[in-house]
C-alpha cells in the first residue's frame, strides 16, 4: 500500500509520510524474524541462524543500489516504489501461505500489556549490555555508510562509478564475519564468538586511528581497517543478539524491538554527526568509527563478564 502511494503521489509531503509507513513495515519484518528465531532456537543454535540472516541481509547494500540505478535510469523514480510494492505483495503472500506461528501462546495486543516487557528487558542483567554492543557497532557501521561518499569521492577523489566497489567490499566483509562466526559457533558459545569479535573490533579501531593520520596511507589506509571493522561486526552482531534475547525467551518480540530501536537510533545519530561534522575528512570519519568500534569492544570485555560455570554451559 505504501509503495503504491509513494509511486502515485505528486506531493513531497505525502511521499515522505508514506515512506515513513513503508519503513515501519520493513522494521516490523526484521523484529518478527529475530523473535521467530528465538521462539524456536536458543544459545548457539539461535546465534548461527542470526549469522545466516546477517550474511543474507548484507547482500542488499550491494544489489539494491544497482537495481535502483537501473530502474531510475530507464523507468524513472516511480518505478522504484512500484517495484517495492510488488515485492511487498509477494512477501505478504509467502507469509500468509507458508509461514507458521512460532509463538506457543499468543496474547492480545495492548500497549499496557507490552510496557512491562520493556521494563523487564532493561532490568534483566544479561540482556541490555549485548544490545548496547549491537547498537554501538551499528553506529560505527552507519558512520561509514553516511560519511564514505564524501570522504572517498570528495576527499580521496575516487571516481563515483568506482564507489560501489568500496561499498560492496564492506558488505562482503560483513558477510565473511557472519559466516566465520557461524562456523565458530559449531564448537563454541555466543559469548566466546562475541569476545573474538570484540578483539577484532579493537584491533581494527587502533589500526584505523594510526593509518588515517599517516600521509602515505591513502584510501587503502582507510579501507583496510574499515574492512576489519566490518568483519568484526559480522562476528559480534549475531551472537550478541542471541545473548540479549536468550534470558527473556517469553518476550522475544519485545527484546527484538528494543534491539532494533537501539540500532536504528544509534545509527541515525551517528550518520547525522559524521555528515554534519566530518565532511570530506578521512580523519573525522576514522575517529568516529574507531571510537564507536572501540566502545563496543570495551562493553564486551568489561561488561559481558563470564557467568558461573553452570550458566556458561547453557550459553
Amino acid at each position: 500500500m505504501a509503495g503504491v502511494a509513494c509511486a502515485a503521489t505528486t506531493s513531497l509531503t505525502v511521499l515522505v509520510a508514506f515512506r515513513f509507513v513503508q519503513g515501519t513495515g520493513a522494521a516490523a519484518g526484521t523484529v518478527i524474524a529475530r523473535a521467530m528465531v528465538r521462539d524456536t532456537h536458543e544459545g548457539s543454535a539461535a546465534a548461527r541462524l542470526f549469522a545466516t540472516m546477517m550474511a543474507v541481509l548484507a547482500i542488499a547494500p550491494m544489489v539494491a543500489p544497482l537495481i535502483g540505478g537501473i530502474l531510475l535510469t530507464h523507468l524513472g523514480w516511480r518505478a522504484i516504489f512500484t517495484t517495492l510494492a510488488v515485492f511487498g505483495v509477494g512477501l505478504t503472500s509467502m507469509t500468509v501461505l507458508s509461514l507458521e506461528e512460532t509463538l506457543p501462546e499468543r496474547k492480545p495486543f495492548s500497549f499496557a500489556a507490552i510496557a512491562p516487557g520493556f521494563a523487564r528487558f532493561v532490568r534483566t542483567k544479561e540482556a541490555p549490555r549485548p544490545a548496547l554492543v549491537i547498537a554501538l557497532g551499528f553506529a560505527a557501521q552507519f558512520a561509514f555508510i553516511s560519511g564514505s561518499p564524501f570522504v572517498l569521492i570528495g576527499g580521496y577523489q575516487v571516481k563515483p562509478a568506482h564507489y560501489g566497489f568500496y561499498f560492496g567490499a564492506t558488505a562482503l566483509a560483513l558477510m565473511a564475519g557472519s559466516a566465520t562466526g557461524a562456523r565458530l559457533l559449531k564448537g563454541g558459545t555466543p559469548r566466546r564468538v562475541v569476545r573474538i569479535g570484540g578483539a577484532v573490533l579493537l584491533g581494527a579501531a587502533l589500526l584505523l586511528l594510526a593509518l588515517v593520520h599517516a600521509p602515505w596511507s591513502g584510501v587503502l589506509g582507510l579501507m583496510a581497517p574499515v574492512l576489519g571493522c566490518f568483519f568484526g561486526l559480522g562476528l559480534v552482531g549475531p551472537s550478541a543478539a542471541a545473548m540479549a534475547m536468550d534470558p527473556v525467551p517469553d518476550i522475544a518480540g519485545t527484546a527484538s524491538a528494543i534491539i532494533g530501536f537501539l540500532q536504528m537510533t544509534a545509527g541515525s545519530l551517528s550518520g547525522y554527526v559524521v555528515a554534519k561534522v566530518g565532511g570530506e575528512s578521512p580523519q573525522a570519519l576514522g575517529w568516529q568509527m574507531a571510537l564507536l568500534a572501540a566502545a563496543s569492544a570495551m562493553v564486551i570485555f568489561l561488561g559481558l563478564t563470564p557467568r558461573r560455570a553452570g550458566q556458561a554451559a547453557a550459553a
